[in-house]
């Protein structure tokens, strides 16, 4: 029995039909693979060292999938499939490889799948005390959000025997009496005879290979020999979930709006922490909001204590003060909500006697701060940034749309959609917006999707003409296939009644999927937004099309160019007498976005560059 047979078998008619579906759905598919990275990584203290093949081994994996550590094959990093997690971030095994792809085509196909494997470390130098207290620790948990494994399904630690072969130490069938909201804790004796210079530990699973179904989760590995079996707790406390904050409804917003609407409409700050140590500990927090190079723009909270006192091995939610107004930037950009925790926690330290050691590799500081992107740039968005799941309907001419709500009259300008599926590439699609889904559309455009790797952002579509909207308004896509195409869906959040859909018989609320779908409007104040106009005569950008060089005419004090999908890219830039000269000699030909600011006027060009 699968946890969800119903959605299972939908799944699996959007991965093999050709033409004919069943009927028409709007429904939520399993997980969708992403980039072994930790999206946050990059913005938290950098104060791991890389592993040196010595133990103690740890890893939490709040700092994504370390390839210094480990060898990953087919692995997916989330933070928010599995639920009730030891720390932030940990590792999804299913039956898609490293690019998302299916291992096999055949739906019961079933066999090994994702691997994750130890980089080499030597145990050649124990002493007879530490072999016999080798011990290898590691949390589990079978489905959480996703797909529950099957009876037959596996998840398997290996070892390196010192002759080289693969030996199975520890199995786990899955089944529904598991409890997908559980991680399991294991400790496992690592005996004398496997230990050599080059010893070695891998998990896999074993299960259906058509897709990313029969999930387990993997969290806080540690291979220490001064362990025991009992030993079950760690002098550490973690932050287990990101941050959540939001201004209104939305995870995003127009930065041109902020100023104007920001008032009392922030929520607070939530995350949560687990203390996996077997005592109570005295901690504090703070929460800040900083800017993308991590300047402080505004303390929420400041050494905050804990009241009452954590207990041992206790999960508690964090909710910051209230706050009703951030500082604006001067100009479109990220900014971020950091919470971290002050614990006192540092490295894994061992006595011996009068001999203290400290080991490097094992900084318990790491899991103690998150980083949460909250974007102002030039679009609403109900989502966090992320999606882990997929939703889609199954129908030629169908039609799916997301309601916004503006606070004052705007130019939409463009649309981002998460269009998930490699399998999806060349299909064409009408983006279409809507001031009412029972009135004729306000504005169609026929589009094709791109390429697009697991690693790229959502796809940023400019509108041909600006289309002002004021109020609610709806985007979304018709399109032209019987088969399911899937969009990002961030289930962290529940939008799902903003979600509708037509697929023959007239449009329907969603009920039954929660969740944001990554659909989003690009908007901006400028009547001329979305063309290649500006109130300010002085300004030109030319030529169009380009070859190698665009020059921007005129005096602006901030510049972006955007790509096809909607990324800010660098470019070789010359000052000019009359403005600057933008140098597209090494980029791809194609569209790109010119966004000029000057003063609070944003205007978009569309360059078109050939080689």
């Amino acid at each position: 029995m699968k946890s969800n047979p119903y959605l299972f078998l939908l799944f699996l008619i959007a991965l093999l039909s050709q033409s004919t579906p069943s009927s028409a759905q709007f429904v939520v598919f399993a997980p969708t693979h992403r980039n072994p990275a930790n999206s946050l990584s990059d913005s938290r203290p950098q104060e791991r060292q890389a592993a040196n093949g010595l133990i103690p081994f740890w890893d939490d994996f709040s700092q994504g999938i370390d390839p210094s550590k480990w060898i990953a094959a087919g692995t997916s990093y989330t933070e928010t499939i599995g639920t009730n997690a030891p720390s932030i971030g940990m590792v999804l095994f299913n039956g898609v490889d490293e690019l998302g792809r299916s291992y096999s085509l055949q739906e019961k196909d079933q066999g090994e799948s994702d691997y994750l494997t130890s980089i080499p470390l030597d145990l050649s130098s124990l002493d007879v005390v530490q072999q016999s207290s080798l011990y290898l620790s590691f949390f589990w948990q079978a489905g959480g959000k996703a797909e529950v494994p099957d009876q037959s399904d596996r998840l398997t630690l290996q070892i390196l025997s010192s002759s080289g072969n693969w030996q199975t130490i520890w199995e786990k069938s899955g089944g529904d009496g598991l409890d997908r909201s559980l991680f399991t804790q294991e400790i496992i004796s690592i005996l004398p005879e496997w230990q050599h210079a080059n010893f070695q530990f891998r998990f896999f699973s074993n299960g259906r290979q058509s897709g990313p179904f029969d999930s387990w989760l993997l969290d806080y590995v540690y291979l220490n020999s001064q362990g025991s079996a009992s030993l079950l707790a760690y002098p550490d406390r973690a932050l287990t979930v990101p941050s959540a904050v939001r201004l209104g409804d939305f995870g995003a917003y127009p930065w041109e709006l902020v100023a104007k609407h920001q008032k009392d409409n922030w929520s607070t700050v939530k995350s949560e922490f687990q203390n996996l140590e077997n005592r109570f500990r005295a901690m504090e927090f703070s929460v800040t909001l900083q800017d993308s190079i991590g300047n402080n723009l505004l303390s929420i909270n400041t050494t905050t204590p804990f009241n009452p006192v954590p207990n041992a091995l206790e999960r508690r939610t964090i909710i910051s003060r209230t706050f009703s107004e951030i500082p604006v930037p001067s100009q479109p950009g990220e900014m971020y909500f950091e919470t971290a925790l002050i614990t006192g926690d540092g490295l894994l330290t061992s006595i011996n006697g009068t001999d203290t050691t400290r080991y490097a590799q094992v900084d318990f500081r790491i899991n103690d701060y998150v980083r949460t992107k909250f974007s102002l740039q030039d679009y609403f968005a109900y989502d966090q940034g992320q999606a882990d799941y997929t939703a889609g309907i199954n129908q030629r001419s169908g039609q799916l749309a997301v309601a916004y709500t503006t606070p004052e009259p705007v130019n939409l300008t463009g649309i981002s959609i998460d269009f998930s599926s490699a399998r999806q590439v060349n299909q064409v699609v009408d983006l279409v917006v809507w001031s009412s889904l029972d009135q004729t559309p306000l504005y169609t455009q026929e589009v094709t999707l791109p390429a697009k790797s697991p690693e790229q952002p959502i796809i940023y579509f400019q509108l041909e003409e600006a289309v002002p909207v004021s109020g609610t308004f709806y985007v979304g896509f018709t399109q032209f296939t019987n088969d399911f195409l899937q969009v990002g869906l961030d289930k962290s959040t529940d939008f799902g009644d903003r979600i509708h859909y037509n697929v023959g018989g007239g449009w329907i609320q969603n009920k039954d999927v929660a969740g944001a779908l990554l659909i989003r409007p690009h908007v901006r104040l400028a009547s001329n937004a979305g063309g290649n106009v500006s109130t300010n005569p002085t300004l030109r950008v030319y030529p169009n099309p380009a070859i190698d060089e665009v020059m921007v005419e005129g005096e602006f004090s901030y510049l972006q160019v955007l790509d096809a999908y909607g990324r800010e890219i660098t470019l070789p830039r010359i000052a000019k007498n009359l403005g600057e000269v933008l140098n597209f000699r090494d980029q791809l030909p194609g569209l790109y976005l010119i966004r000029v600011i000057r003063d609070v006027e944003i205007t978009s060009f569309r360059i078109l560059v050939k080689k």
